[in-house]
């Protein structure tokens, strides 16, 4: 998985072969994707020695297929993925000197803080799922150690994709006319590059400027494909 350019050293390597993974490692030159399954930290330390990059990125995560609910039945894996592997990648590059970048989530607030939004000093407030819980875990272990976290919401980028935003909204018959924040995720890699050249660490959210809603997007949608979609728009309260 080393791109064919890539004969010097690594500088990044990116654990989690998923949607933002495989991306991550089209936008960086010199970075490589691991085939490892990860199940503990040894195996995690083996793997950083291999290549000796300067950054380990984070992907791994369960998400839930087809959508964030699957996590509500399969609450071990969700566990394993969301909470003990990023500790395990933590533990390794902390005892390899290596830096590490996290891939957290923005689906930890619920509402928009009275008009004011969210900042990274902001406590989590939403605890409805069980994927979120688990997000906020994690990122609360992560903050003892000298980690970069980023959280993202609700990625979409300009490819068709069963993890895309857009991809994912044409599939629905209802749709929430509720206002959110997104990651675009050609602007989210360009950011996370530059947060990592600078060696910062701590939590950031990335997310575009002014939140939007899915109706608004497949409006967008419409307007730039031709294509005439049919849906119902529903409230919060009628989602719950």
């Amino acid at each position: 998985n080393i791109k064919e350019n890539a004969g010097k050293k690594i500088k990044y390597l990116i654990f989690g072969k998923g949607y933002l993974g495989n991306k991550f490692n089209n936008f960086l030159e010199d970075s490589a994707i691991s085939d490892l399954r990860i199940e503990n930290k040894e195996s995690v330390i083996k793997e950083i020695e291999k290549y000796n990059p300067d950054f380990v990125i984070n992907c791994v995560g369960k998400t839930g297929r087809p959508n964030v609910d699957w996590c509500e039945d399969n609450k071990e894996e969700t566990t394993f993925s969301n909470i003990e592997v990023p500790l395990m990648i933590a533990s390794a590059c902390q005892e390899t000197s290596k830096k590490m970048v996290h891939i957290g989530s923005g689906c930890i607030y619920e509402g928009d803080n009275g008009g004011e939004g969210f900042s990274e000093e902001d406590e989590p407030n939403f605890y409805g799922s069980y994927y979120s819980i688990t997000k906020k875990i994690s990122e609360s272990i992560l903050k003892n150690y000298p980690i970069l976290q980023l959280r993202i919401r609700m990625p979409l980028d300009d490819d068709p994709n069963p993890r895309n935003l857009i991809t994912k909204l044409l599939k629905y018959d209802k749709i929430l006319v509720q206002n959110n924040s997104l990651t675009y995720l050609p602007d989210f890699f360009k950011i996370a590059k530059e947060l990592m050249e600078s060696d910062q660490t701590g939590i950031f959210n990335i997310v575009n400027k002014n939140p939007i809603t899915h109706d608004e997007i497949l409006q967008i949608y419409q307007e730039i494909s031709g294509e005439k979609l049919s849906y119902e728009k529903i409230s919060c309260d009628e989602l719950d």
